[in-house]
């Protein structure tokens, strides 16, 4: 009988223990969830590579102030460009095509990641004629100007 009494002793308890491991992994999981969840960009990670959605968003906000303030410093432009972030790559690249973009990562890289924000944010501020016609400017005063050494 004692031991009858021991049993029916731990059974709730294990039930507590049971049901507060329950209740902090999915704490764990729904802040995950949302972190990723505000995140102005789309998070594929199968891999489940290690990396901090806080900083992503950080890096993310300061890329496109920074490149928006370059841009036009007296007006900034509000940037916002989507892409999906793909952790757990096989190569680290950018992947535009068409109307889907994304940034691949082998694993999480602040810098990499910084650029390929603000690659995106510039393709989505000049649309493809406007990049067309900025590369042959760029072509035509590079040919007006002359060189010094060009002259001899």
């Amino acid at each position: 009988m004692e031991s009858d009494n021991k049993s029916h002793y731990l059974q709730p308890r294990r039930f507590a223990l049971f049901l507060c491991l329950i209740l902090i992994a999915s704490g764990v999981i729904a802040t995950a969830q949302t972190q990723t969840a505000t995140l102005p960009f789309e998070v594929s990670n199968p891999k489940n590579k290690q990396w901090s959605p806080a900083e992503a968003n950080r890096i993310y906000s300061s890329a496109c102030q920074l490149l928006a303030r370059t841009i036009r410093p007296d007006k900034p432009p509000d940037l916002h460009p989507t892409f999906r972030l793909v952790l757990g790559a096989k190569h680290d690249e950018f992947v535009r095509d068409g109307a889907r973009v994304e940034v691949h990562l082998r694993n999480w890289q602040p810098e990499i990641f910084a650029q390929a924000v603000v690659n995106i944010a510039v393709r989505d501020l000049l649309h493809g004629e406007q990049l067309q016609q900025v590369a042959h400017q760029s072509v035509v005063v590079a040919n007006s100007t002359l060189d010094a050494r060009d002259s001899h």
